[in-house]
């Protein structure tokens, strides 16, 4: 963890010097990245960039937006009923939707599967045919899918859910 913590500071600092956003996976790290971007930010008058894959709490979420940053959203972040009650409550002009190509598909398990509308063909695991889907990896087409779960949670038609 030590190690981790070290080479994010050293590549907040080349974001800095570089002026470039930030990226952030936040998977399983609870508060950690938030106190380094805390810190980070006495440097830095405002943050810009994404906390990409979010499946956190919405309190965590509204701290990550307090510090200026958005919220990335794909079918990792729609697989509970708590995740969905956090979409619902972060502010649709803090949301990114994502994919996460090739992974974080939303399945027939995950709650949010019942506000999808659109499929797309597939052809079985790692055989591709011009027009299809690989079966079981996700394509840049299913980002209708993430706004349709994210529309749903929120009770908004899809086209708002995409804005």
């Amino acid at each position: 963890i030590d190690s981790q913590k070290r080479g994010l500071s050293a590549q907040l600092s080349l974001a800095t010097e570089l002026n470039l956003p930030l990226y952030l996976h936040n998977r399983d790290t609870g508060d950690d990245l938030l106190d380094i971007l805390k810190d980070y930010q006495k440097d830095v008058p405002q943050l810009r960039g994404i906390v990409h894959s979010f499946d956190d709490t919405f309190e965590l979420a509204q701290s990550f937006i307090d510090l200026g940053l958005y919220i990335g959203i794909n079918g990792c972040s729609l697989k509970t009923a708590d995740n969905l009650s956090v979409v619902k409550s972060i502010p649709m002009e803090k949301i990114l939707l994502e994919t996460d190509c090739p992974w974080c598909d939303i399945r027939a398990t995950h709650a949010g599967s019942k506000y999808l509308s659109t499929t797309f063909p597939t052809k079985k695991e790692k055989q591709y045919e011009e027009g299809c889907c690989v079966k079981n990896r996700y394509e840049p087409c299913h980002v209708r899918q993430v706004a349709e779960v994210v529309a749903g949670a929120k009770g908004l038609g899809v086209k708002e859910g995409a804005h």
